[in-house]
């Protein structure tokens, strides 16, 4: 039976950037991808080169976990063959046998080769037909069989496994994501991750108006499945006393402004854990507190930069790359806020949401709050 040896991991936007930023990155790649190798126990040695990363490994669970890392656009478990059709044809031949299909296709590539791509078709192609009396079909086969045939040596591979693509993690800088134990805060700290800025995750503990601490500190563990071996700094904050006291003053504004405090808190530990934005979950127009005029108002004069990965996304889409991450299942237990007035605020005024954080002192309640939080450290050593 015929058997891999290699891994070709393939990245796209990576080959984009110059000289210097590309071979930052690929080490990155290489590094993130090793790490999650040894962690499953998997023996293999990565090479970089010639536009790929090639993990030499017997071990046929190694293709499926590289894919699930950041920056990879597909994996593929291959043979590596001399560069020489005949020894191409008997793999190729072998690997047909072994699927036994009633029509196939070979998709030959090469560089630097003395035959040509549709020299591999033809030649191949015609040692498969004669093998396996498997007609050939371009359009719908019942297998490809790829070639990639380079100068010194050839890839032969059947499998083309999806990665997740995006940003090696570790490319980009640090940020602080928000985490409420809902459905959509894990999945803008996972976008985030995929365009290459390790987390730290901030969850504003509301009780007794809302209780998900278990949830958040639940979706941290799966998002630090993700991280390649990087520990997630998990916080947690009392907000109860600022919530009481937005409550009693502003009942309309209760959201508005206790998203406000929010940000006071969190761009005080943005400088202490040297985060370099903050991420949330919001998505246009979602829930009452997600509108423009409200977003505009939350934001005003707080003077760090905000990002909304999950923006423009609506609630089927979030809850499949939910599904996908693995925090769905989780987040789905999560109970909404009880703190949330019957008629909120849709369209709040930036100048008089200004002028009440003043009245309320949110500046000075938020240093204060900061002084109270708690941190434990998710994930790998």
């Amino acid at each position: 039976m015929i058997s891999q040896d290699v891994v070709l991991v393939r990245y796209g936007e990576i080959t984009l950037k110059d000289s210097w930023t590309r071979q930052n990155w690929e080490r990155i790649l290489a590094g993130n991808i090793s790490f999650s190798l040894q962690r499953a126990g998997i023996e293999h040695k990565a090479e970089r080169g010639e536009g790929r990363i090639f993990v030499h490994t017997s071990d046929p669970r190694a293709s499926e976990i590289i894919a699930r890392i950041f920056g990879v656009v597909s994996t593929s478990p291959a043979v590596t063959v001399a560069s020489d059709l005949s020894e191409i044809s008997r793999t190729a031949v072998e690997m047909a046998v072994q699927a036994n299909p009633g029509s196939f296709a070979i998709r030959p590539r090469r560089s630097g080769t003395v035959f040509s791509s549709e020299e591999i078709g033809r030649t191949v192609g015609e040692a498969v037909r004669v093998a396996t009396h498997s007609k050939v079909n371009l359009g719908e086969p019942e297998l490809e069989i790829f070639v990639e045939a380079r100068r010194s040596r050839t890839f032969v591979f059947s499998r083309v496994l999806k990665g997740v693509g995006g940003l090696p993690l570790g490319s980009q800088g640090k940020m602080l994501a928000l985490i409420s134990g809902g459905i959509d805060s894990p999945v803008a700290a996972w976008m985030m991750m995929k365009r290459g800025c390790p987390i730290t995750l901030l969850h504003f503990d509301s009780r007794p108006y809302a209780d998900a601490i278990d949830q958040s500190m639940r979706c941290a563990e799966v998002l630090a499945d993700w991280t390649s071996g990087r520990k997630i700094d998990f916080i947690t904050i009392p907000i109860r006393r600022g919530i009481e006291k937005i409550s009693s003053h502003y009942p309309r504004a209760t959201c508005v402004l206790c998203r406000r405090l929010m940000y006071r808190v969190a761009s005080e530990v943005m400088l202490r854990q040297g985060c370099l934005g903050v991420v949330t979950g919001y998505s246009m127009g979602q829930v009452a507190s997600q509108t423009a005029d409200n977003i505009l108002a939350e934001q005003a004069a707080i003077g760090i930069p905000v990002f909304h990965p999950l923006i423009s996304l609506d609630k089927t889409e979030i809850t499949d790359l939910a599904r996908k991450i693995g925090t769905y299942g989780i987040t789905a237990e999560t109970k909404s806020c009880t703190a949330v007035p019957i008629k909120p605020m849709t369209r709040a005024k930036k100048e008089e949401i200004l002028l009440a954080e003043e009245d309320l002192g949110l500046k000075e309640i938020a240093r204060a709050l900061v002084n109270e939080m708690a941190l434990t450290k998710i994930g790998y050593a």
